[in-house]
């Protein structure tokens, strides 16, 4: 027994020693900082050696281009938000890269916009610092060493940033992810103390510029104004100066509602719900909806026109812009279409969503589940008399906001990047707001509990990056039905269109999948039509007659060559042109061209 507890005060001592060096080392903020550049640095750098693309990212490219060249139809877009948009369409202008560069450049515009989330993180996790401690000189309890608070919050900002919102991917979740921060921290501010008006104005200016980055800001804002009526205390008091916040919100988000409204003939702050709705939950195909017999989901409007049956060919080439007009406008081509309950699919869609959240709290954060429960439990004292509601309001504000933004995409469609930035918050309050009776043992114990917590999320990090640097070195694969690999790059495909005589804003035709087509942004041309690669290997087989009447549809459509995508080994390829020695080939109309 003498023996066990002379073990257990060697390794407690041994424990104090190191957090003793941790808590002295005045390097934890600026070592933990440096690690969280080197990583983006690494992710950038991965991101420009592959030519890092995704679709989402060429409809944000094209519609910056518009924006800044007065292009006010495809512009103004009433899926797609702006702000991120005319971010990478001002990048692009000012330095008008080469074709080899120009995701380079996006991918540099997004490593910047993440540092700015970083020091937005920052500015909030510091704020929560200093309301732990004012909250702990009332209570005479002890919170977390200021060495495990910027170890645990940079960790999670870490890992959010690298696993869940991935900022090699070309989207606006990092930009949102700066305001949310920043709403935050302001939200934490108001909580303080700080009731000026000037204050209340800066909280409807971050919420503003963060609906203009993606739409779900614009009922979140009102959850931020809700708890913000509680920050300082007194509703009377305070009231006045939410309306200013709201006011600054409006005045940020107004003018754009009010042009995608008067784009659409009706008021809207945003389709981009629907849009995934009609996707997910009524099952309608991503492209080319032609409607049902009977109408199930209602009529088609105006749907992509099919100009061949079999195999099926869709033409599109107006009146929408961007180089897979398809995926600029969705709203155009699902128009008619009804939303409705279909109550089996929304229940398998919750269920997923559930399952999405089940993971991400029990498996992948289970670690800081189980810390914060523990101290939970160990620190919890029957209180005296029971906490007022606007009391819980305003200690636990932004959980409130984070599974506020949990229930809005439960219904439709949730992913790690959706959520990323609403974990650092629901975290937040919940470190910041739990406290030990001081005893010297929870003054060893809460050490104890954060080495671990920290560790163990770096070994996720650590798991993720060494699972993303196999993807990176193992190279692209080769389907089994391909004689050669992929182009290299997207701009391999590109340059042949211009070597074979065609220029920008020339139209093209496709076999394969339109989405992911980046080389047509990088050639500036415009696909009009399409064969899905569903219905390539129809083509492929098909008669010499079959060929011949597929590809004269591809030219009525307007297109002047026709891009193939992974084209089988069994393929007749008499007349077209390889990309390189990739497995994509090329169909040149040379009476169009004239080449």
């Amino acid at each position: 027994m003498n023996i066990t507890l002379s073990m257990m005060e060697v390794a407690q001592n041994r424990l104090a020693i190191v957090t003793h060096k941790i808590s002295d080392a005045r390097w934890v903020s600026l070592g933990f900082r440096l690690l969280a550049v080197i990583l983006a640095i690494l992710h950038t750098w991965a991101a420009v050696s592959a030519y890092s693309m995704n679709a989402d990212g060429i409809v944000y490219l094209d519609i910056g281009d518009a924006f800044w060249r007065g292009e006010w139809g495809t512009a103004v877009n009433a899926v797609w938000s702006p702000l991120y948009a005319w971010i990478l369409g001002l990048a692009l202008r000012l330095f008008n890269p080469a074709m080899a560069w120009e995701f380079a450049l996006v991918h540099l515009v997004d490593f910047a916009i993440y540092l700015g989330a970083l020091l937005c993180f920052e500015q909030l996790w510091r704020q929560l610092w200093v309301y732990q401690q004012e909250e702990q000189q009332h209570d005479g309890r002890i919170s977390l060493p200021e060495w495990a608070w910027l170890a645990i919050g940079y960790t999670l900002f870490i890992w959010v940033s690298m696993s869940l919102i991935e900022i090699w991917a070309v989207t606006p979740d990092m930009l949102m992810a700066c305001f949310v921060l920043l709403a935050a921290a302001q939200l934490v501010r108001l909580r303080r103390g700080a009731g000026r008006w000037r204050d209340f104005a800066l909280l409807g200016l971050w919420l503003g510029l963060g609906y203009l980055t993606k739409a779900v800001m614009f009922p979140l804002a009102f959850v931020f104004l809700f708890a913000a009526l509680f920050s300082l205390g007194n509703v009377r008091r305070t009231w006045p100066k939410v309306l200013l916040s709201l006011l600054v919100f409006l005045l940020i988000s107004g003018p754009w509602i009010a042009l995608i409204s008067a784009s659409r003939g009706r008021f809207t702050f945003s389709d981009a719900s629907t849009i995934t709705y009609l996707r997910y939950v009524q099952g309608l195909p991503f492209v080319h909806w032609q409607g049902e017999d009977p109408p199930v989901n209602g009529v088609p409007l105006h749907p992509t026109r099919q100009v061949f049956a079999d195999p099926s060919i869709y033409e599109f080439a107006t009146p929408i812009g961007g180089a897979y007009p398809v995926a600029t406008d969705p709203v155009y081509w699902y128009e008619g279409a009804e939303t409705r309950l279909n109550l089996p699919a929304q229940l398998r869609l919750l269920l997923a969503s559930g399952l999405f959240y089940l993971d991400l709290f029990a498996r992948q954060q289970a670690v800081l589940v189980t810390a914060v429960l523990l101290a939970w439990w160990l620190g919890w004292q029957r209180p005296s008399s029971s906490p007022s509601p606007l009391l819980l309001l305003r200690r636990y504000s932004l959980p409130l906001i984070a599974l506020a933004a949990f229930a809005l995409y439960a219904p439709v469609l949730v992913e790690g990047r959706y959520v990323g930035v609403f974990v650092i918050l629901f975290w937040g309050d919940l470190l910041a707001n739990w406290r030990l009776p001081d005893s010297p043992t929870n003054h060893r114990l809460i050490p104890a509990l954060s080495l671990i917590a920290v560790a163990v999320m770096w070994l996720n990090i650590f798991a993720f990056n060494l699972d993303g640097l196999v993807t990176v070195t193992r190279g692209t694969t080769t389907a089994s039905v391909t004689n050669a690999p992929p182009p290299t790059w997207p701009g391999e495909t590109a340059v042949a269109l211009h070597e074979l005589g065609l220029h920008p804003g020339d139209q093209v035709g496709i076999i394969g999948y339109g989405f992911d087509a980046f080389w047509a942004r990088l050639a500036r041309v415009k696909i009009v039509a399409e064969m899905p690669d569903s219905a390539a290997d129809l083509f492929w087989r098909g008669s010499d007659e079959t060929q011949t009447q597929v590809l004269q549809a591809f030219a009525q459509s307007g297109a002047r060559a026709v891009v193939a995508e992974y084209v089988p080994a069994y393929a007749n390829t008499t007349g077209w042109q390889q990309v390189g020695n990739s497995n994509y080939y090329i169909y040149l109309f040379n009476a169009e061209v004239g080449g």
